[in-house]
């Protein structure tokens, strides 16, 4: 008489040759077939290349260009508060790719943060700071490099230093009228009155 078999037995007559055919066949896939049909991406093999980074002074006659602002060797540029100046960035690009610019600034404002071209208007803060500016040049299809100017920002004789209004003069006080020289007294215990 043959045995009767539990649904564990059949259970493990079915399972077992499954999962070892699933282990051969991703064991085949791992080890064989997925290291040829793997596609490399291709490595960047450039980088940004960034020649100089300059800080200009507009010009009040729109007919002559910014002036190049230029500080001693360890010292940071000078900028009035509140006042702007263009930065302005040059890098390598013999084969005019596009290049893309991240402008951050720790306390002043840029008029483009991110921008396409080789140049941004700075605004200084109206606070006396030292503040960091750091442009981002990516060129595409490269890695991109950082470059970071150092500003002193400087008391300006055009620009007020904070948009705070000044405060204003005390009035001087009025005169104090006459004290009386006798005081009411309050009884706490006397009757209401009404």
């Amino acid at each position: 008489m043959a045995k009767r078999q539990t649904w564990i037995d059949q259970l493990n007559r079915y399972v077992f040759p499954l999962v070892v055919l699933a282990i051969g066949l991703y064991g085949t896939w791992d080890l064989i077939i997925q290291p040829y049909a793997r596609i490399e991406q291709p490595l960047t093999t450039c980088s940004t290349n960034v020649i100089d980074v300059a800080v200009l002074k507009p010009s009040t006659n729109p007919n002559h260009p910014p002036k190049r602002v230029q500080a001693p060797e360890g010292l940071p540029i000078v900028v009035p508060a509140g006042e702007q100046r263009l930065l302005a960035i040059t890098v390598d690009n013999p084969e005019q790719q596009s290049v893309m610019y991240q402008w951050q600034a720790t306390h002043g404002q840029f008029a483009s943060r991110v921008t396409v071209e080789s140049q941004s208007a700075y605004t200084a803060p109206r606070n006396l700071v030292n503040d960091t500016v750091t442009v981002e040049a990516t060129l595409q299809g490269c890695s991109p490099t950082k470059r970071t100017v150092d500003l002193a920002i400087v008391p300006s004789a055009k620009v007020p230093m904070t948009d705070q209004p000044l405060p204003e003069t005390p009035a001087l006080p009025s005169p104090t009228p006459s004290i009386p020289t006798t005081l009411p007294t309050i009884d706490p215990f006397a009757e209401p009155t009404r």
